[in-house]
């Protein structure tokens, strides 16, 4: 009995250790979770403080882009005003450069206006002359004993003065002047130099104007060649050509030489009235 009891206590002692160990081993675990569950509503909190912090900002990244939208808009908006404005002003710039050279045309023109009028105003108040006579008489020498003579001249010394240049280049290629016609009832005489037998014919031409005469008159001859013109054609001719190109101012009468029909073989001088 003795033993049973013995062995029922030490039972009953190992049961008491076992609920120990039990109680122990709970106590623990409980410690051990209360533990974790504390880190994890630390970790919890530490999360979600990151995720408001994380969400502020986003909430501010979004308030950033939203502004910085408004901004590229507002700019796109400027930028397409500013387009606009670049393309009215290139037009305007277009147009303003078209007026500058239509206006720089207008003066160009005008200025060749002002020159050509200048240009006529200066041989105007200039006389004529043959200068440089002993250098162009050589252009005449072929024709050496061609008869001439001057059948007309305009009323004042500047008609008197080239008359006495072409007479003087004639001289020096050795052309021989003769007489004009006699003084005639209603026509005024001109004595060049006072030289009662260097007497021309008052004349109401314009320009110097060369003629001569041939047989059968200019149709038998327009269609013959230069040279198997008659000389004292030929020398006509040479004389206005020679005098289109040295008169000084030239006289731009475009004058063609002037064939009637004769027998005379001298070649005709009728020095007109300076063309305006």
């Amino acid at each position: 009995m003795v033993i049973g009891v013995v062995g029922e206590w030490r039972c009953g002692a190992k049961l008491e250790d076992a609920h120990e160990a039990v109680h122990v081993y709970d106590l623990a675990k409980l410690t051990e979770a209360d533990q974790k569950a504390g880190a994890a509503a630390k970790s919890a909190k530490i999360a979600h403080e990151e995720a408001d912090a994380v969400k502020g900002i986003a909430d501010e990244a979004r308030a950033d882009a939203k502004d910085a939208l408004a901004k590229a808009q507002a700019a796109q908006r400027e930028l397409a005003h500013a387009e606009a404005d670049a393309v009215k002003a290139q037009a305007i710039s277009s147009n303003a450069l078209s007026k500058a050279a239509e206006a720089e045309s207008h003066l160009a023109e005008a200025m060749r206006g002002v020159k050509a009028l200048e240009a006529d105003l200066e041989r105007l108040r200039t006389p004529r002359h043959l200068y440089h006579k002993a250098k162009i008489a050589p252009l005449l020498k072929e024709f050496s004993g061609t008869e001439y003579v001057f059948i007309g001249t305009c009323e004042d010394q500047e008609c008197f003065d080239l008359v006495s240049d072409i007479d003087e280049l004639l001289q020096l290629a050795g052309w021989k002047r003769i007489k004009g016609p006699p003084l005639r009832i209603g026509i005024a005489q001109f004595n060049i130099h006072g030289d009662k037998d260097f007497s021309v014919d008052a004349s109401v031409s314009i320009g110097t104007t060369i003629s001569t005469e041939t047989p059968n008159g200019f149709d038998a001859i327009k269609s013959l060649p230069d040279n198997q013109q008659a000389k004292h054609i030929r020398a006509a001719v040479a004389l206005n050509r020679v005098l289109a190109s040295n008169i000084s101012p030239p006289e731009n009468t475009g004058k063609h030489l002037g064939i009637d029909t004769g027998t005379s073989t001298a070649v005709r001088i009728d020095v007109g009235r300076k063309p305006l």
